[in-house]
C-alpha cells in the first residue's frame, strides 16, 4: 500500500531529497537520449578506430590492476 503525502505536507528535508531524485533522474535521460543518437554511435565507432590503431602501433600501455600506474607514464 502506498502513501500519498501532498507536497505541503513534506518536510523541507523530504523535499530537497525528492528535487535530488527528480534531478538525477532528469539527467539519467538525457545521457540516454543523448547516446541513442546515430552522432554518439559515429563517434564511439571512430574512438573505438583510433583506440585500435593506437594499440597496435604501441602507443598504449597495459595497466595491470593494483599495478603501479606511474609506471604507465615512464617511456
Amino acid at each position: 500500500m502506498q502513501t500519498q503525502l501532498s507536497l505541503k505536507e513534506m518536510t523541507t528535508q523530504e523535499l530537497h531529497a525528492l528535487i535530488e531524485a527528480i534531478e538525477e533522474e532528469l539527467d539519467d535521460r538525457k545521457w540516454d537520449e543523448l547516446l541513442a543518437r546515430p552522432e554518439s554511435d559515429a563517434f564511439l565507432a571512430k574512438l573505438g578506430e583510433k583506440t585500435r590503431a593506437d594499440i597496435a602501433a604501441g602507443r598504449v600501455k597495459e595497466w595491470v590492476p593494483g599495478g603501479s600506474i606511474e609506471a604507465l607514464f615512464q617511456s
